[in-house]
């Protein structure tokens, strides 16, 4: 639980005088081995730690390195999460917070330090690698960003899928560390941040950077890019000059008031949220309407070609998924002889595992895989998609965003049901047509009953292509 921490497993002689540490000023080495200060330093960037996972002495050093201390909890409110505990649910067992137990146990009468936030890395005059160049459209709104950066306002990019977000907050992201500033990059999905990680590396070769999520491994060491998923930001108190949200409409992020939280009390006092979406949430249409929330859009993908729209088609029958419904099969069937790569949505996971079944055995040389949130390979399977290892996969809405391939077509199975709602099937859609090769990919809704959600999601994409011819 507690693996960030185990480079403070350090032996060390604890000297006791009732029941308190002395610590000797002087040969200090011959008594006692304790965390040198860059190892202190490496914990700096406004990380939340608890006391109870500290020596003595190791906590008097980030105390002394500009840290501080504060009460775990306030009047039952959680210092770290931000969470009001039900005192009286424990009936006499020691108080606990629920709502960010996964990070750690911490107790209504422990202590937190937060290390020192006031960071230096050293301005950069040409941090930027990246080469490439940008539309028109793009580099005004990177500008915008820039303009919002030196007023320490927020900024919502309202843009289609495959618009080029992340190339567009490349020269924000420059700025911010010619400034010597300190940004965080985050998602609420882990695919979406390991997808980001080697393009930010890329792009910003001489710049330390570090990925942060639940499954990673990497110890915690400050760096002056941090990409993460929102939930490493519980960790976190006004820790980032520049905090980029992607993708900020998805799950587990949407209505989570926790990770909102979160997101409010790591920006620095005078820093700036950028939000990315081509699907934004109401809250933060609410805030634009507010004036308190600049916003940029555009209509139009990088390359400049209008988004795929998806054809819809009638199954006449439930999809019976102990065989494949003939309408379905006649569509794999071509794709698989005209050897095309295809991307085949499901709402749940046992349909899908039962259609792959059936899969297999209509078409036994086809090669393919599925994924889904619970699947522990799914990353190293979306590698074997991207790589043309496989010629299919099938996946859950979990691959709805913030993954890009090339040449694909997409299908949504049961396009009708309650997991697609209309902004899913905006962003599944949007799969399609994201390279500058193959603009033209197809989109296919197989529904048996024709939704609200259906043509709300259809509706959409046409009005934003419409929107696109008139620039």
């Amino acid at each position: 639980m507690y693996d960030e921490f185990r480079f403070f497993n350090v032996f060390f002689i604890r000297i006791s005088l009732s029941n308190r540490f002395k610590i000797f000023q002087k040969n200090i080495s011959s008594f006692c081995v304790i965390i040198s200060m860059d190892k202190i330093s490496e914990l700096n960037g406004g990380r939340i730690i608890d006391t109870r996972l500290l020596t003595q002495v190791q906590s008097s050093q980030i105390l002394e390195n500009g840290g501080r201390c504060v009460p775990a909890f306030v009047d039952d409110i959680c210092h770290r999460c931000g969470t009001r505990v039900q005192t009286d649910i424990f009936k006499g067992k020691k108080v606990y917070c629920r709502g960010c137990l996964n990070f750690g146990k911490i107790y209504l009468d422990d202590q937190l330090i937060i290390t020192n936030n006031e960071v230096t890395f050293g301005q950069q005059s040409f941090p930027l690698t990246w080469r490439g160049q940008l539309t028109e459209m793009q580099r005004t709104i990177s500008e915008k960003l820039i303009e919002s950066f030196y007023k320490s306002e927020d900024h919502l990019v309202w843009a289609v899928t495959g618009a080029g977000k992340t190339e567009m907050i490349f020269p924000l992201i420059a700025e911010a560390i010619k400034n010597d500033k300190r940004i965080a990059i985050c998602s609420p999905r882990i695919d979406v941040c390991i997808e980001l990680f080697p393009r930010i590396k890329a792009a910003f070769e001489n710049i330390s950077i570090a990925l942060f999520h639940g499954r990673s491994d990497e110890e915690y060491h400050c760096t002056q890019i941090m990409i993460a998923t929102v939930h490493q930001l519980i960790r976190f108190e006004q820790a980032f000059d520049v905090l980029i949200i992607d993708e900020v409409d998805s799950f587990p992020l949407a209505g989570d008031i926790m990770l909102e939280r979160a997101i409010e009390k790591s920006k620095k006092p005078n820093g700036m949220n950028v939000y990315l979406s081509a699907t934004p949430p109401l809250h933060l249409l609410n805030r634009v309407d507010a004036k308190n929330l600049n916003l940029s859009k555009m209509y139009q993908r990088f390359h400049q070609h209008p988004l795929p729209e998806p054809k819809t088609h009638l199954l006449f029958k439930p999809s019976n998924f102990t065989k494949i419904n003939p309408r379905l099969k006649f569509r794999i069937e071509k794709l698989v002889k005209l050897h095309e790569k295809f991307m085949l949505f499901f709402p749940r996971i046992p349909e899908m595992l039962e259609f792959e079944s059936n899969l297999r055995k209509s078409f036994p040389d086809l090669k393919m895989v599925s994924v889904s949130s619970k699947d522990a390979d799914r990353i190293n399977k979306v590698g074997m998609f991207r790589n043309d290892e496989v010629q299919a996969i099938l996946t859950t809405t979990i691959l709805e965003r913030g993954v890009t391939f090339h040449q694909i077509t997409v299908i949504v199975i049961d396009a009708d049901a309650k997991e697609f709602s209309k902004t899913a099937l905006i962003q599944i859609a949007g799969r399609a047509g994201r390279s500058k090769d193959s603009p033209d990919d197809e989109v296919h809704f197989y529904y048996n009953y024709y939704s609200r959600q259906i043509k709300l999601a259809c509706d959409e994409i046409k009005s934003v292509n419409k929107q696109a011819r008139k620039k």
